[in-house]
């Protein structure tokens, strides 16, 4: 096997040399976003307050600060499907979906994420973190202030505030 160069890297092309054409078989490639999905996963506190999971990412990029279960789409799987996996995978948990909070666009990271509420699947179920995260928080709509800065998506975020405020399927203004 040896190395080929990559003749033009898509990260820091110009857009006059967009889209990317592969030399042997004419494929094209477009540096479109990619797909993710989150879930607001919400329980209600023994006091009947609603409050959202967070996870403390223990990954790059954002190692230290806040998330929700989120992630980019597998082939062929659908914003839905991803939404339930990467609950399973990050927290552990079953969920089930409610409905979708928004569309959250992220200029930085290249993606557009629908982002989802969710309750468990069985109450009694505990998170069982995978390696993407360190630590668990259940906050409450109270708590969110102290929190959203330490949020490490901006996108993220802005569900989370839309959550909070009862912004839901209303696009935001960028």
């Amino acid at each position: 096997m040896t190395d080929a160069a990559v003749p033009l890297c898509p990260h820091c092309s110009t857009p006059a040399e967009q889209p990317l054409q592969c030399a042997r078989c004419g494929w094209h490639w477009y540096a479109n976003p990619l797909p993710a999905a989150g879930v607001l996963i919400e329980r209600e506190t023994p006091d009947g307050e609603p409050a959202i999971l967070l996870l403390r990412r223990a990954v790059e990029p954002g190692y230290g600060d806040w998330d929700l279960p989120a992630g980019y789409l597998d082939p062929h799987e659908s914003m839905e499907e991803a939404a339930l996996r990467e609950a399973r995978e990050e927290s552990g948990l079953e969920v089930e979906l409610i409905r979708l909070i928004g569309a959250y666009a992220s200029r930085a990271g290249n993606a557009v994420s629908a982002v989802y509420l969710a309750k468990q699947v069985d109450p009694g179920q505990t998170v069982a973190l995978d390696h993407e995260s360190s630590a668990f928080a259940w906050v409450t709509r109270n708590e969110l202030p102290g929190w959203l800065p330490r949020m490490a998506f901006a996108s993220m975020r802005a569900a989370v505030e839309d959550w909070a405020e009862g912004r839901v399927g209303v696009p935001r203004d960028w």
